[in-house]
Formats: C-alpha cells, sequence, structure tokens
C-alpha cells in the first residue's frame, strides 16, 4: 500500500474520538477519481472521504486506485491501494476479491454497479437507476441483448450484495419491482448538491460566461446529454412553437455534449438546429453554477429520470424550475418547480410561455428552489451513508 494523496482541508479535529484498533475496515471503489475531470461520483465519494476523515476516526478506509489515481484526501486513517492494469472483468471478479481477502476489508463499497460476485466481505453497491433496462428505445432490437445483459448482471450483483444504495424512492420501487431484490435491502441516499451551486454569482461574471458560450440575451437552460429519453425533440418543437417575438426574446440553450451509453446513441445536433435554440457544447464545471444562475429558468422536460441532478443544481443556484412530470423528477422538485406532461408538446409549449412571462411565478419558484435544495444537504446523505457501511460491517464481524 502507498499513503494517500494529500488534498486541501483535511485533517481537522474530529468530533469523536479514537479508541482501539478500528473494528471497521472499509475498502472504496476510487477509481472514478479520473485525473483531468471531475464527476458526480468523483464528487459524491470526495464527499465520503471527507465524512471519514472528519467523523470516524475508527473507520480504516482503503482506497481501491488505478495506477494514476489521485485520491483527494489525506488522513492516518487513509490508505491507497494500487490497482494492477488488467482488464475490467479479471480485475473485478478475480483480482479484487483476492484484494480484499489481503487488505482484510470488512465491508466493500461500489458507487456504481461493478463488484466481485465472490467477495471474502460483504459488498454495498449502487444502481443509480434502471433505465437501461427500461426504456423503450433501449430495449428494442439490436439493443435487447445490450438491456437484457444489462438487467441479469444488475439483478446477480443486487442480490449477492448486502445491500443496494439508489438515489429515489422511485428508483427504489423500480429495483425492487423489476430485479425482485428486498425493499429492505434497498436505501434511499439522495445525491447532494454541491457548495459551487449558489445564488451569490456575481452579474459580471454571469455575462462573461454567457458571452463564452455564446448566449446574448435572456434563455431558457436544459443541461445533460443528448439521448433519447432526455426528451429534447419534444422541447425543441414546444420552444419552435411559440410566437416569433417570444422565441427572439427567450432563447434555448442545449447545455452539453451528446454522449452515447452502451449501444444508446444520442440524438443527431442537426435534428435540434432551430432558429432561437443554441448548442453550446460541453460546459466546464467551473462554468456551469454560473449559467444556471444566468437562465430565466431550468426546463426539464425528461421522460423518465432516476433522480435529476440538475434540478437540484439550478434550484440551489436560485434559477426556477419547470420540468416533466416523470420519473423521480416530482420526488426531487417538490412543490417549488412548475410541471407540464413530458408526451404533450403544446402542454410544455405553454409552461414555457408562463416562466418566461410570469415574473412573479419566478420569484416564488426562486424562493420555494432554495428552500427545497437545502434539504439535500450532501453532508447528511454522506453521513448516512457511512453509518450504513459501519453498521453491516460491525454486524458482520459479530456474526
Amino acid at each position: 500500500m502507498s499513503s494517500a494523496q494529500a488534498g486541501p482541508g483535511i485533517g481537522r479535529t474530529t468530533r469523536r474520538e479514537a479508541h482501539a484498533a478500528p473494528r471497521v475496515r472499509l475498502a472504496i471503489d476510487c477509481r472514478e477519481f479520473v485525473p483531468g475531470r471531475v464527476t458526480g461520483i468523483g464528487r459524491f465519494l470526495g464527499g465520503i472521504l471527507e465524512e471519514i476523515v472528519q467523523n470516524r476516526p475508527r473507520v480504516a478506509t482503503i482506497a481501491l486506485a488505478d495506477q494514476t489515481t489521485m485520491i483527494p484526501v489525506a488522513a492516518p486513517q487513509v490508505s491507497v491501494h494500487r490497482l494492477p492494469r488488467r482488464p475490467g472483468l479479471y480485475l473485478d471478479q478475480v483480482l479484487l476479491p483476492r484484494t480484499l481477502r489481503e487488505i482484510q476489508a470488512t465491508v466493500f463499497f461500489s458507487p456504481y454497479y461493478k463488484a466481485p460476485l465472490g467477495a471474502p466481505c460483504p459488498t454495498v453497491v449502487t444502481i443509480h437507476d434502471l433505465i437501461p433496462v427500461t426504456f423503450p428505445a433501449y430495449t428494442r432490437g439490436w439493443r435487447r441483448g445490450f438491456a437484457l445483459a444489462f438487467r441479469l448482471w444488475a439483478t446477480l450483483l443486487g442480490r449477492r450484495a448486502t445491500a443496494v444504495i439508489t438515489d429515489s424512492e422511485y428508483s427504489k420501487s423500480e429495483i425492487a419491482r423489476r430485479l425482485g431484490i428486498p425493499a429492505s435491502r434497498i436505501h434511499v441516499m439522495p445525491i447532494g448538491v454541491g457548495g459551487e451551486f449558489r445564488p451569490d454569482h456575481h452579474a459580471e461574471d454571469i455575462r462573461n460566461t454567457m458571452f463564452r458560450y455564446g448566449i446574448g440575451g435572456p434563455y431558457l437552460l436544459a443541461v445533460g446529454n443528448f439521448l433519447p429519453h432526455k426528451n429534447l425533440s419534444r422541447l425543441v418543437e414546444a420552444h419552435t412553437t411559440l410566437p416569433t417575438a417570444e422565441r427572439e426574446r427567450v432563447s434555448l440553450v442545449l447545455a452539453g455534449s451528446p454522449a452515447g451509453h452502451g449501444p444508446a446513441h444520442s440524438l443527431d445536433r442537426r435534428t435540434l438546429a432551430h432558429d432561437g435554440v443554441i448548442m453550446p457544447g460541453f460546459i466546464a464545471p467551473e462554468d456551469l453554477p454560473r449559467l444556471y444562475a444566468g437562465a430565466t429558468a431550468l426546463v426539464c422536460p425528461s421522460l423518465v429520470e432516476g433522480f435529476g441532478l440538475p434540478v437540484l443544481e439550478a434550484m440551489a443556484c436560485g434559477t426556477p424550475v419547470v420540468c416533466a412530470r416523470a420519473g423521480a423528477l416530482p420526488e426531487v422538485a417538490g412543490d417549488a418547480a412548475l410541471y407540464f406532461d413530458p408526451m404533450i408538446v403544446a402542454d410544455m409549449a405553454a409552461a414555457l410561455r408562463r416562466i418566461a412571462a410570469d415574473e412573479t411565478l419566478r420569484r416564488t419558484l426562486r424562493v420555494l428552489g432554495l428552500s427545497r435544495a437545502r434539504d439535500f444537504d450532501p453532508r447528511k446523505t454522506t453521513a448516512r451513508l457511512v453509518d450504513l457501511l459501519e453498521t453491516i460491517a460491525v454486524e458482520s464481524g459479530a456474526s
């Protein structure tokens, strides 16, 4: 093992006193700390490590990492174990169980649906949603084989795991119903919103960010990839049905880069190109909060979502939200959003017109959204998750 790489803000005085040798040896798959790229899973893992370092001195933590992975924390109870470069399946199913045995792990946590089926200790895995096996566009024709394989793997993994983590009650019900995993073993841990998403961005910084991405005036913002379940074709159609004067006054910004997932292919950008539609491409992570803050409203037209993080991020920035009444979106947004039927273009267009014209509604949704976002403090989520991992490790050692 090698020592962890140092990170800022770590090593502060803990609230819990250390006693004897740690009863918990927690192994965490940290391969998502990708050099030069910030991912949602990476931020989530960083929050878990922060919670352990600050408040859990008795939890000896082993970060399982690639050869080049930089772990962003350092503390006496956190160490790094470097995994060799091997094919993914062989590494996960053959070498990883050996590693867990060598390091004497009492529990293993995976932040996604990858884990050894033959682990020598209890495992806790994460299944964010089942969209790849439930959304029609991903389960028809030649894609059906991939969907069946994904479903089989998720079922095996979920049933072998001691616990399954998911993002919402909606996803929990889908996982229990479709995979046959007992609901008692599925734990909902909502995604927390990062501290960089806040409402106090300077107007000049917002204008400069808009300029960099070719946005010259008021805009409605959609954030995400261009996969079919994001429903961007209907959103663009709804925007094009607005009267010319309104469409020219408030543009539609589709922020994000087309990206595939497994056999799922993104929509062709050319099919979304219409007057008043701006597609700035990939948004740098440091620019995204200011892009939210400058928007007239965030629009989330998805036909299904396992959570809907852009909705929460926009609310935390003080941006009104207009979203589909679908999937987990109502669970996340609560009463702090204006809803529409994502299958009906006319209903979506009416919501766009209303949010663009009604300043009183926007002020109301801003206040409600800021309050709603505070319910998703990431420190609460990570503390609950570490509590669960500790409990599983201790109960396993006592049995």
